[in-house]
């Protein structure tokens, strides 16, 4: 039961207090052999993080629907998000890693993920980071997911949509340009 961390940018714990407060509860019910039930959680522990708090249930080993979920969350895409999949949040270019992240989960690993949301008319820069952490039914299966948002920067038009990595600037290539010359020889 470790964690795994995608790409990350520069932020530290601190920058995500909601997020370390939620981590906090979640790591505070796992034992060293037991991850924590669903039922186990006490939501008055990390009430001022709520809003941007949901619960999604695996209903594939890479595919999980949101449960419950917080209007901090649903602000991002402007609906109710209640039975949508967790990769609606994001881009399509994102949605491979999103169900890696959920795979990892499913085996019950935390998976802490940094989010660059897509750039359009009317939607200014906006930065995230997700937490995914596993929950177990009454079987001791994993069958859900404690997932927490937390971003910064103003939504803008929605809905919008992240992806999990900030892009790089393009490089130029090192390699030499060829040319074609006409009339060499045979």
């Amino acid at each position: 039961m470790s964690d795994t961390i995608f790409p990350r940018r520069p932020e530290t714990e601190g920058d995500f207090p909601l997020i370390a407060k939620v981590c906090g509860h979640w790591a505070s019910l796992r034992t060293r052999h037991a991850l924590p039930a669903r039922g186990a959680l006490s939501p008055s522990a990390f009430a001022e993080a709520l809003p941007h708090v949901f619960l999604a249930e695996f209903v594939s080993a890479r595919v999980a629907r949101i449960r419950l979920c917080g209007h901090g969350v649903e602000d991002v895409m402007g609906m109710d998000l209640r039975g949508m999949p967790l990769t609606t949040l994001f881009g399509t270019a994102a949605r491979a890693d999103i169900m890696t992240a959920l795979e990892q989960v499913g085996r019950g690993v935390r998976a802490t993920l940094s989010l660059q949301a897509e750039p359009g008319f009317g939607q200014p820069e906006m930065t995230a980071q997700l937490a995914l952490m596993p929950l177990t039914g009454d079987d001791g299966r994993i069958t859900h997911v404690l997932g927490v948002l937390e971003r910064r920067g103003q939504i803008g038009r929605r809905p919008r949509r992240f992806s999990t990595a900030i892009a790089a600037p393009a490089t130029e290539d090192s390699a030499p340009k060829l040319r074609l010359i006409i009339g060499g020889k045979q």
